[in-house]
């Protein structure tokens, strides 16, 4: 059985990364999200993730949290294939998935969404 599990060191946390991230990455658009990326030379694991929902769009920590736990299952539940297919590609990679639509939207949405986001970064890996 593939190992569903979010741990620390899958997450990143670096504020040098992620501004690097916002600065010279690129970015791809799956309604309600958006992810930003680059590819990185090495890691221990084939991606490093961050979540974020703007405090502008969702004033109340409670719905901020709420999209933030919907994104990280949706990712957790869709990992092992990307991390698949990543490795398939010989890349790794950084990345941030933001939230960007002014409603909460449900779960199966939401995973579809990421579903199409990783496919289309995964798409763009390729070309490379």
């Amino acid at each position: 059985m593939s190992d569903l599990s979010f741990k620390k060191r899958e997450k990143l946390r670096s504020k040098k990364s992620i501004s690097a991230l916002f600065e010279s990455g690129r970015n791809v658009k799956a309604f309600p999200l958006r992810i930003l990326y680059s590819g990185i030379d090495s890691g221990s694991y084939p991606a490093l993730v961050a979540i974020s929902v703007p405090k502008r769009l969702f004033k109340k920590a409670v719905d901020r949290n709420l999209l933030k736990r919907r994104i990280r299952e949706a990712y957790r539940h869709n990992k092992p294939g990307f991390y698949m297919r990543l490795s398939g590609l010989n890349k790794q990679v950084n990345m941030v998935i933001q939230y960007h639509h002014s409603k909460i939207v449900d779960y199966r949405t939401m995973e579809e969404a990421l579903i199409k986001g990783l496919n289309t970064l995964l798409h763009d890996l390729e070309k490379k």
